[in-house]
């Protein structure tokens, strides 16, 4: 046999490979995106576009399951400063603090919860999906206000905030016009 005779077939695997396996028959639409991350309703497009631009959610294979993910991400990052607030709590503090801290805990634990429950949710109601999700920014308020009150300015803690500020946002943008 030729190396002219295993080159046709060995090229023709090769083609076939790339079409079958190419990111753009599997990936999240590129104009879906686009138009999520330019709503009205998120204020980070560029951040938008980065977060829908990760491994995992290029993998989505529609708007449902693209929801899904970054939800799940957002609950994933809310869990990690639910840590840091109950490690601080263990900690010796003012009683303005500890308060602060035990209302930014019981927002962060609401808000995992609620952004765990999105993406199944809006398979069966898009509207109670997009609600459910708009509850979290207001959440982050309180704790926030907390946090001043206490006067408890912690580098983390304020990421966390922002963290979940920005996934709430970002649920609600693509969420609002599912409903």
């Amino acid at each position: 046999m030729s190396s002219k005779t295993l080159l046709v077939p060995m090229f023709t695997i090769f083609f076939l490979s790339l079409v079958v396996f190419s990111p753009s028959t599997v990936s999240a639409d590129k104009k879906l995106v686009t138009r999520i991350c330019n709503e009205d309703t998120i204020k980070d497009t560029k951040g938008c576009l980065k977060t829908l631009s990760k491994p995992k959610t290029v993998a989505a294979h529609d708007i449902n399951q693209l929801v899904d993910l970054v939800m799940k991400e957002g609950a994933s990052k809310a869990k990690k400063t639910l840590n840091v607030i109950e490690e601080m709590m263990k900690k010796p503090t003012s009683p303005a603090a500890l308060t602060a801290l035990k209302t930014c805990a019981e927002v962060y634990r609401y808000c995992v919860d609620e952004f765990k429950l999105v993406g199944p949710e809006l398979a069966a109601d898009a509207m109670t999906a997009n609600y459910d999700v708009a509850l979290i920014s207001p959440e982050v308020d309180t704790c926030i206000k907390a946090l001043q009150a206490a006067k408890l300015n912690d580098a983390e803690l304020n990421k966390g905030n922002d963290e979940l500020n920005y996934y709430a946002s970002l649920g609600y943008g693509m969420t609002v016009n599912l409903s």
